[in-house]
């Protein structure tokens, strides 16, 4: 005895009630398969339904649905603990409506945007994914990269057709050779039963393609395709996209994201770009006044450390900052251990409390010092001979490290 599966005949039936007829283990938990189910199972690009199971007024989820083949039993795996369920338990079966709606026009939108881009550009769909946060086709134009162009005009043209309400008609064929009475778009030679799914006349379809998934009986209540974005993978179009309410959420979420962005701008959202470029070629010349600051500042203060270094005795200097950062001290410190000999440089950022050391003294190994003291102060690092950095929680950390390593 097979399951009998309900999704088959009704794919808006959500309940059911039936007779546990097989009960397995996995991880400590029950998973059973029952005599009828309105439980769809992993398979054609389709995520499994969840939802629960109920046995004498207790409640347990069903995680996950699986099956071995298209005539077997349906397994559902469930949360409850090994041996709560037996041979001849009746059970009422739920999905989670929702999930499975979303995925049925996720899936229907599947085809009819892969057999737009067959139909518009002979692109052969070569791999497809339901993912939580969006679906992805792969497309094959023979190295060919699709156009913005291009995918505005099928974005638009499968919602045309979604909103023209075609009918869509699942049959089964005993045999692949059946199933070729119709004009399957991508004909996938098997053994055994055939569903094709078609999208509008069942003559001339919009779209006509073998699956074994559960779709919903009209176009219409796809509701919408949005296609996010188009990348190259492995010499394919890889489309990311969603459909109905997956799509109108994410949509509602990016049209108050703009909604703000314009009100930050003071502008209306179509004049974002204009007002975000402007902004971009603003800071890009403040960037470079900037940059230029900095090098005046970083010239400056070498020459005021070699001045003091000649005038001391002592082959340490301590100098702190906070108009540099730890990079551009990082590059003054370079010149200036390369213009004085023998020199234990110790370079210190109070706005990150991070410690730089360098050195042209042999006998100094800044990497070591770091190594063998920063942690004693809570403190972390590395580097060469010639120059290692120390980062620390707080300066008081810091200026106890200092003061440990200018002992020596």
């Amino acid at each position: 005895m097979t399951t009998k599966r309900i999704y088959r005949e009704d794919q808006y039936a959500s309940t059911n009630t039936a007779k546990v007829t097989s009960v397995r283990t996995k991880n400590g938990k029950d998973v059973i398969a029952t005599s009828e189910s309105v439980f769809y199972p992993e398979g054609g690009g389709q995520p499994s339904d969840v939802g629960t199971v109920s046995l004498g007024g207790k409640l347990f989820e069903v995680l996950h649905a699986s099956d071995e083949a298209i005539e077997s039993d349906v397994w559902h795996e469930t949360d409850a603990p090994e041996g709560t369920f037996h041979e001849g338990d009746e059970v009422e079966l739920a999905i989670d409506w929702d999930f499975r709606f979303r995925n049925m026009q996720r899936h229907l939108g599947e085809h009819m945007l892969s057999g737009t881009m067959d139909t518009l550009f002979e692109g052969v769909n070569k791999g497809f994914h339901i993912g939580e946060d969006y679906v992805s086709i792969d497309i094959d134009l023979e190295g060919r990269m699709l156009t913005e162009d291009e995918l505005d005009l099928a974005e638009r043209t499968v919602n045309e057709a979604i909103w023209v309400d075609l009918p869509v008609t699942t049959e089964w064929f005993d045999t692949y050779e059946e199933s070729l009475v119709r004009p399957v778009r991508k004909q996938v030679p098997h053994d055994g039963r055939v569903s094709v799914v078609s999208v509008g006349d069942l003559e001339d379809p919009y779209d006509c393609i073998a699956c074994c998934g559960v779709h919903p009986s009209c176009s219409s209540e796809v509701g919408l395709l949005a296609i996010y974005k188009c990348e190259s993978n492995k010499g394919m179009n890889r489309i990311f996209f969603d459909c109905g309410a997956n799509a109108w959420d994410r949509l509602t979420a990016e049209a108050h994201i703009l909604r703000d962005i314009a009100v930050g701008y003071s502008c209306t959202p179509k004049d974002v770009p204009s007002r975000m470029a402007a902004e971009a070629e603003q800071n890009s010349a403040l960037r470079s006044r900037l940059s230029d600051l900095a090098e005046y500042v970083k010239e400056n203060e070498k020459r005021k450390i070699l001045e003091e270094i000649k005038a001391s005795s002592s082959n340490i200097y301590k100098y702190t900052s906070d108009v540099l950062s730890t990079d551009e001290m990082l590059k003054m410190g370079f010149d200036v251990i390369h213009e004085a000999d023998g020199l234990f440089l110790i370079m210190i950022n109070p706005e990150t409390s991070t410690c730089l050391l360098l050195s042209s003294d042999e006998n100094k190994k800044c990497g070591d010092i770091v190594k063998e003291n920063a942690s004693n102060f809570g403190g972390k690092g590395g580097g060469r001979p010639d120059n290692a950095r120390a980062m620390f929680e707080d300066m008081k950390s810091l200026e106890e490290f200092v003061s440990e390593v200018t002992k020596r």
